[in-house]
């Protein structure tokens, strides 16, 4: 059975059940996450409390954040009950800045691998696996960054589209407001995926149901991000493929 062909509840069994086996084959104890006040990881940490009750770990590492996203990502801990550590981390933000070249988009890159650094430190103390919280759009079409929010040793959301997020939210209870908000990363003020990127969410859904709904301009778009962002999905490049250099 696809994933496709499964109803939200199939879904979220299937994803959980599929967290619970890798944990059991990488002899890990738990799951630990961020949690930034947005739809994607509101459904990890719904996740998390229904099925990972006792042996996760959510930690909100503001730096600079919007108050409001602030106050959503609180709003999300509690209504969840989660476990939960708030990570100060704006003094190592700002020695970092002090040493590097002036750049606003590095600098945006800097604080989401800065919080991928404190996700590792703690899954270590606790031997739990990171979670990444990527969905399948911002994936293929490289919204991340770089060995940032994309460095994780799982990736549950991978497969799911924007429209399937919002509806597992929904069924697993995540309150409206986190649902219907503008998904932001976070990285400057007044960000919005969306103005970012340039194409809706509802687009770029329907790019991966069935393109030919959309215009040519828009099919464009999106085929060149997911061009030019190739190399985020793979290993570094070597002279050799990987697989020949380690001799298999």
């Amino acid at each position: 059975m696809k994933l496709t062909n499964m109803d939200a509840n199939q879904k979220i069994e299937f994803i959980a059940n599929w967290i619970k086996q890798y944990l059991e084959k990488s002899n890990a104890k738990g799951i630990v996450f961020g949690v930034s006040g947005g739809i994607d990881s509101a459904l990890i940490s719904a996740i998390a409390n229904k099925y990972f009750k006792n042996n996760h770990l959510a930690l909100c590492m503001n730096i600079e954040n919007d108050q409001n996203d602030v106050n959503d990502a609180l709003q999300v801990v509690n209504h969840f009950h989660l476990n939960y550590k708030n990570v100060k981390l704006e003094k190592a933000y700002k020695k970092l800045k002090k040493t590097l070249i002036e750049n606003d988009l590095s600098f945006g890159n800097i604080k989401s691998r800065l919080r991928m650094i404190t996700l590792y430190s703690y899954a270590q103390q606790n031997n739990y696996l990171v979670v990444g919280t990527s969905n399948h759009i911002e994936i293929m079409i490289g919204y991340f960054t770089k060995y940032g929010d994309s460095g994780s040793d799982i990736i549950p959301l991978a497969n799911l589209l924007k429209k399937d997020i919002r509806e597992l939210a929904k069924e697993l209870g995540v309150p409206e407001n986190i649902i219907l908000k503008k998904p932001t990363a976070g990285l400057y003020k007044n960000q919005t995926d969306e103005e970012e990127i340039g194409i809706t969410y509802d687009d770029l859904d329907q790019y991966f149901i069935d393109k030919s709904k959309l215009n040519k301009q828009t099919i464009s778009k999106i085929e060149n991000l997911i061009a030019k962002s190739k190399h985020k999905r793979k290993m570094p490049a070597s002279p050799l493929e990987i697989q020949k250099v380690l001799g298999r």
